[in-house]
């Protein structure tokens, strides 16, 4: 009997409210992970099934997200912890460089592993732009904010107390 469960288990598909309830993150990021695996597989139906637009979930799915969020815990990129989760090999460029000794006449080879460019990060000129950006809302929100805070000493500061009989001369 347990095996017919764990069968059932592994054919039974969840949608995203209960898979993320399982994960223990929100729908919402469930998605937005799943939304990066059909980016970086190039497969738009990998979570949904034939006729409906609703994603569903296996047990392997589950897994799979598990170990993605266990390696961004450590430090991984979403976007490298995914394609390890769901075992697809990270694309690497190589580079072969021919060298030559004028001592010897062969040539050796050398190779050199580049780090793999991700079209869905930021560059450092983007991130720049938006620092800077950052800053200059920071400092108007600073500037507004010192404006109120005078005001409102402004406000505070006692004002001389006339008796309220004598209301026409003030």
């Amino acid at each position: 009997m347990t095996t017919q469960t764990s069968q059932s288990d592994q054919t039974t598909k969840l949608v995203a409210s209960v898979a993320a309830d399982q994960l223990g993150i929100k729908a919402v990021t469930l998605r937005k992970y799943s939304t990066m695996i059909e980016k970086q597989l190039n497969n738009e139906d990998l979570f949904r099934s034939s006729g409906t637009s609703h994603r569903l979930y296996t047990a392997a799915d589950l897994a799979a997200f598990k170990d993605a969020i266990t390696l961004t815990e450590h430090g991984t990129t979403l976007a490298e912890a995914l394609q390890q989760s769901f075992n697809q090999p990270q694309p690497k460029t190589t580079l072969v460089v021919e060298k030559t000794v004028t001592r010897q006449p062969t040539a050796a080879k050398k190779v050199v592993d580049t780090p793999p460019v991700t079209p869905n990060e930021p560059t450092n000129a983007e991130l720049l732009k938006q620092q800077q950006i950052m800053i200059r809302r920071l400092d108007s929100l600073n500037q507004r904010l010192n404006q109120v805070l005078v005001k409102l000493d402004q406000q505070a500061t006692p004002q001389p107390q006339h008796p309220w009989w004598q209301f026409w001369r003030y």
